[in-house]
């Protein structure tokens, strides 16, 4: 697949990117509406059968699994809702949401664990295939990415990746590829929601473990619970609160 960035300097990008969503048929409103619905879906889930079935949220799954689910449950969904549209991966070359009428517009997800808004692949996403026969799904294309910690979704985006975007750890034990600022800022469209008010308040920039420690025994632990707190704070958080609070505004009643 031939990338529309292509050849284009840095500066082009945010219309090249404009251009590609204005003219794709997933929606920003209908991207968060899903994930929202499989996100809630997810965590409803319950293991195994019977009086020993437990609860998704009292197991201690890793991110990774997390986040599989989350893939297959949107893609799912998106399925049940438009059959003959959408539908989930069936063999390795496929990305993860396969869209029928035009290959070309189906999407690849890559949720995201940590404690913060990037969004990692594996380190063979930042290694050149010298075989492509050998590669299992075309790396270029449409993505929507999501970042999560614990339960809570903090960030939903949608855009476009190129496989030269994903930079390996420059480690060569490490096991991650990791994308520029440029791509988060050019390529990759924030979809903006009432799920991030229910995000960890250390999500936010510049509050880390500590001061989000410091926050939770004023009764702060989300970003919601942060922009409606109505007590004092440092200089520096009020600031930040200022900042955040206008793009936040719609979504702060109770």
């Amino acid at each position: 697949m031939t990338s529309p960035y292509l050849g284009r300097p840095v500066s082009a990008w945010a219309k090249i990117t404009q251009k590609l969503l204005a003219l794709h048929p997933l929606t920003p409103d209908l991207i968060l509406e899903v994930a929202v619905a499989s996100w809630d879906a997810l965590w409803s889930t319950r293991v195994g059968a019977g009086q020993t079935a437990i609860s998704l949220n009292e197991l201690s799954v890793p991110a990774t699994v997390v986040g599989y689910f989350f893939e297959v449950l949107f893609a799912k969904e998106m399925e049940r809702r438009f059959p003959a549209k959408w539908r989930g991966c069936q063999q390795g070359g496929e990305k993860d949401l396969v869209y029928l009428p035009d290959p070309d517009d189906s999407v690849e997800i890559k949720a995201s664990g940590q404690l913060g808004l990037k969004v990692f692949g594996n380190r063979s996403y930042g290694q050149k295939v010298q075989n492509q026969a050998l590669a299992k799904k075309e790396k270029s294309g449409f993505y929507i990415t999501v970042n999560f910690f614990k339960t809570s979704l903090t960030l939903i985006r949608f855009g476009w990746i190129d496989a030269s975007d994903w930079k390996p750890q420059a480690s060569p034990t490490g096991q991650m590829a990791g994308l520029s600022d440029d791509v988060y800022r050019y390529k990759l469209v924030p979809i903006s929601g009432s799920y991030e008010l229910q995000a960890p308040v250390g999500i936010l920039p510049g509050i880390g473990f500590k001061m989000a420690a410091d926050l939770a025994v004023k009764g702060i632990t989300t970003v919601g619970d942060f922009l409606r707190f109505k007590g004092s704070l440092p200089a520096k958080l009020s600031r930040l609160r200022d900042e955040i609070r206008p793009s936040h505004e719609w979504e702060q009643s109770p």
